[in-house]
């Protein structure tokens, strides 16, 4: 990571480790991107999503689905996998991507001025020529509660293994809980290497019997010119 990257995190990190907080109901749910929150499932709980992307790139349209399952194996240590298939023009599904992460948590919501959790993924995704990239992904988790407003920022390292070159990259999140029901926020993404990111404005609708639906419209920028709506249904068992 850059040293001008480096700085502006413990410039933020700082900055929310001095301020008041009021704690509030845990702000377990991962936002709709990339952005992990500091809260895991609890212990053997299970939870299938499925996500489902509409959007426009350079090449053409697309869809794209996502399935993925996150299981408690305690209540600060978690699972999650998820495998992507693209659908490019509605004609020839294509896999896309898989990763497998496990996610750890320090202590409680709240103990710490900012709550500290680590995750570890191993990645592959399918690249524009065809060849298959692999890579492991460490990320540092840190979260502040305000009452009902969350912030949420990642730190990541890509590491390939096969192919191409390191990268930072860099999710950040705000979401407000507006009920018990609504809820609303956005994120920010960037990764260094690539020189792409994406703002993500979006909302949870968090019904009984543990059942979120989430819907978010993902604008790039920069070298990321692909725009899409994603929609989320999370059940947990």
């Amino acid at each position: 990571m850059n040293c001008r990257c480096a700085r502006a995190v413990q410039l933020l990190v700082m900055g929310l480790g001095l301020l008041p907080v009021g704690i509030a109901l845990a702000h377990r749910e991962d936002y709709i991107d990339e952005t992990l929150v500091f809260q895991t499932v609890e212990k053997h709980a299970v939870e299938p999503e499925y996500w489902f992307d509409y959007g426009t790139r350079p090449e053409g349209d697309f869809t794209r689905h996502n399935i993925a399952l996150e299981y408690g194996i305690t209540d600060h240590l978690m699972v999650d996998g998820r495998v992507t298939v693209d659908d490019p023009d509605k004609s020839n599904a294509n896999f896309d991507s898989a990763r497998l992460e496990t996610r750890c948590r320090f202590a409680e919501e709240g103990d710490w001025p900012i709550d500290v959790a680590l995750s570890g993924e191993a990645n592959t995704r399918r690249l524009a020529n065809g060849h298959y990239q692999y890579g492991l992904e460490p990320r540092l988790v840190l979260s502040k509660d305000f009452a009902k407003l969350n912030f949420t920022l990642n730190v990541a390292e890509e590491l390939p293994v096969n192919r191409g070159a390191p990268s930072a990259e860099l999710a950040c999140g705000a979401r407000y809980d507006v009920t018990k029901l609504f809820r609303f926020g956005s994120e920010l993404k960037y990764d260094v290497h690539e020189r792409g990111g994406a703002v993500i404005p979006q909302i949870w609708l968090a019904f009984p019997r543990d059942i979120t639906f989430k819907a978010g419209y993902s604008k790039g920028f920069d070298q990321n010119r692909e725009d899409f709506v994603r929609f989320v249904l999370e059940v947990e068992f």
